[in-house]
């Protein structure tokens, strides 16, 4: 049995995109990959054993997402941001402690004190990084409070401060408000006698591409390694090799029927799609139950508040596309898309052929980081709302890594 549809996740853009981020970061800051939420929905087993080579650190949010990681790496430290305030004993979080490949973020003090019991009761001692709330507001501690978390953390023989952390509000969209939090942060750190191990790092992906100043001694990148940050920072200012990032991601399905239909036909719910002259009509068997988003509501007609603009691409060949609408409501398990001007190439009339729901071409007009912003979701949102119902299928080329060349000089007067 054939599949409704497939997500396709290119194992070869990640090593392309992980090398290339690689060479544009500060030398000597380390590399580490956000792979919490299942790797985006994309499958963080799969994704994290291809990801070992090429990174320093794997980023999770709890310790269910750790084991899985660890399966697939089990020689990569991991690092998880929950606030995390208790272990089971003889686990595998336990096992990871005792050879040093976990750490913990370390939030309040009443999580820092129930972890000095906790790593007392099991023998181990418990890498921390300190989260400095400088603006985000929303886990971690403010400045003072930080402060006396590193002194409390410093004193116990069962804690050790690892690493210094803030994550920034406004990176994709600001630069100057990401500036401020930067230099909260900076002093924060210099009065805060930190032990020479401990591995600053304040910036995620569009902090990191912005310029080498937020990279600190580490950068946390999520969407970068995605490929999906090629557009850049919205406020246009970011290093330029992110052009050359590769989407990781495409998904792929058939259509499942063909139908002819009449001028003045309507098409799915509501009949907000009407043909205008006589139409080809294609179906696929999928829907927002597979996660394909639905377009925003007005609540007060029920109807979206403007006109359906979502595009797919049907397969000609194997390599020519043909561009066409989706059309009508998207119900739970189907979608229509309009054949009209292409039925006349596609082999079958277009039943059976490919459609590319979601293309991992930036400049295709279904790329997901497009289709997510037309449909008022974040691209993280979009990702980790396609379903396990949908098979993830992996490739890799055989091609080597190709990174352009880094000119230091022409990275830091582009990002100036």
């Amino acid at each position: 049995m054939q599949p409704r549809s497939e997500v396709h996740v290119d194992l070869s853009a990640i090593d392309h995109n992980l090398a290339l981020i690689r060479s544009m970061i500060a030398p000597g800051s380390r590399l580490a990959a956000v792979v919490k939420a299942d790797a985006y929905g994309l499958g963080a087993a799969r994704i994290a054993r291809r990801m070992a080579s090429h990174v320093d650190l794997m980023i999770v949010f709890g310790l269910d997402e750790a084991e899985v990681v660890h399966a697939a790496a089990p020689t990569t430290p991991l690092l998880a941001m929950m606030p995390i305030d208790g272990i089971d004993p003889g686990g595998i979080a336990h096992e990871l402690l005792l050879k040093g490949l976990l750490h913990l973020v370390a939030h309040d003090a009443q999580q820092v004190a129930l972890l000095e019991r906790v790593a007392n009761e099991l023998g181990v001692r418990i890498p921390l990084h300190i989260e400095v709330d400088t603006g985000l507001g929303r886990g971690g501690s403010l400045p003072e409070q930080a402060l006396r978390l590193v002194a409390a953390i410093k004193e116990s023989a069962h804690l050790s401060v690892a690493g210094a952390l803030t994550h920034y509000a406004n990176a994709g969209g600001s630069e100057a408000a990401s500036d401020i939090q930067r230099t909260r942060f900076e002093s924060w750190i210099a009065s805060a006698n930190l032990p020479p191990e401990c591995v600053v790092h304040s910036a995620s992906t569009f902090a990191a591409i912005r310029h080498d100043r937020f990279h600190h001694q580490m950068v946390r990148i999520g969407l970068g390694w995605t490929g999906l940050a090629f557009e850049g920072t919205r406020d246009g200012k970011f290093l330029s090799l992110v052009r050359s990032l590769r989407p990781v991601f495409s998904w792929r399905s058939r259509v499942m029927q063909v139908r002819n239909l009449p001028a003045q036909a309507t098409v799915g719910y509501g009949s907000r799609w009407v043909a205008r002259v006589p139409s080809v009509i294609g179906l696929l068997p999928v829907g927002y139950a597979d996660g394909y988003p639905l377009l925003p509501m007005d609540p007060r007609t029920l109807r979206p508040p403007q006109s359906e603009r979502r595009i797919v691409r049907v397969a000609r060949s194997h390599s020519e596309w043909e561009v066409v609408p989706v059309i009508g409501a998207v119900s739970m398990d189907q979608i229509a898309i309009d054949l009209t001007t292409v039925a006349s190439v596609l082999a079958d009339g277009g039943r059976g052929a490919t459609v590319e729901l979601v293309s991992a071409d930036p400049a295709a007009p279904n790329h997901a980081a497009r289709l997510a912003a037309m449909t008022g979701q974040h691209v993280y949102e979009f990702m980790c709302g396609i379903p396990a119902r949908v098979p993830r299928m992996y490739t890799a080329a055989e091609e080597p890594i190709q990174v352009p060349a880094v000119d230091k000089e022409v990275v830091a007067r582009q990002a100036s």
